[in-house]
């Protein structure tokens, strides 16, 4: 078959059409438009752009969107397989010099523990024999006073570290949730709305492969409430245009057509390779 943008161009022509005219249509900008019968898919913010903007001009030009989308997938996609392993590849190396690393501290960790335990002995040594040589000198004496004092500095002693060991203990609920978002682990409630001018979109459940909730042009006014799944990904034309509202919290989008993920805690563009 002919190339995308050649078959494009020539069924917009066909029908007496400008750009201009597909633009106030279908909400995709001109430059986008213009970037799909040019074949410069890269104009677009990525991949899941370009075949959600080429499935709406396809439909709109009474096109077959399948054939210009397994086209697309057959010319700029199939390279994708091949430089797989080797990002695995690269990516496994770090992990191994990591982990050769931690073996590495651990290990000279121990050492330094051998020889300050052999340092220590040293010393006990040295000071039993100290006191040793000193009692043979000096017979110890015992008094009922040294008792007494000797007992409740044992005592005050044993309350401090007693003390000391229990303020120090960290609840362990406390330490793995400090910081943390809290979540409730339910589907999030998601509403789509544009207050002025419109927006084209595509919802779809969890990433840009699951299941297609939704695709259109939502116009001022205009709202759509999806409930059935934990994230979405939502491809948008014109984001300025968009309010999103995650589970009763408003969001606004900026910037250029794009894809943005949605969960219960966050609402985040997703950044496309190009």
């Amino acid at each position: 078959m002919p190339d995308i943008g050649n078959t494009l161009r020539e069924a917009r022509v066909r029908r007496g059409l400008t750009t201009s005219n597909v633009e106030d249509v279908t909400k995709i900008r001109r430059k986008y438009l213009e970037a799909l019968e040019e074949d410069d898919f890269e104009v677009l913010p990525g991949p899941t752009v370009v075949k959600a903007f080429l499935r709406s001009y396809a439909i709109f030009l009474k096109l077959d969107p399948e054939l210009l989308l397994a086209e697309y997938r057959s010319q700029y996609e199939h390279h994708k397989d091949e430089i797989g392993p080797l990002r695995t590849d690269m990516a496994q190396q770090p992990r191994t010099r990591t982990s050769a690393e931690r073996k590495q501290k651990r290990t000279r960790r121990a050492q330094r523990g051998y020889v300050a335990a052999g340092v220590i002995a040293i010393i006990a040594v040295i000071l039993l024999a100290w006191l040793g040589s000193g009692r043979r000198q000096e017979p110890a004496t015992l008094d009922a006073s040294n008792l007494a004092t000797s007992s409740s500095v044992a005592t005050s002693t044993t309350v401090a570290v007693g003390t000391t060991s229990t303020s120090s203990t960290i609840p362990e609920s406390t330490a793995t949730t400090a910081g943390v978002p809290t979540t409730t682990g339910k589907n999030v409630t998601m509403v789509l709305a544009v207050g002025a001018g419109s927006c084209w979109l595509v919802v779809r459940e969890d990433n840009e492969s699951g299941a297609e909730l939704y695709a259109g042009t939502l116009s001022a006014g205009g709202r759509q409430t999806f409930d059935t799944a934990k994230r979405y990904w939502v491809m948008a034309g014109i984001p300025d245009a968009l309010t999103i509202t995650v589970n009763g919290t408003p969001y606004s989008l900026t910037g250029e057509a794009g894809t943005f993920l949605v969960t219960e805690t966050v609402v985040e563009r997703v950044e496309q390779a190009q």
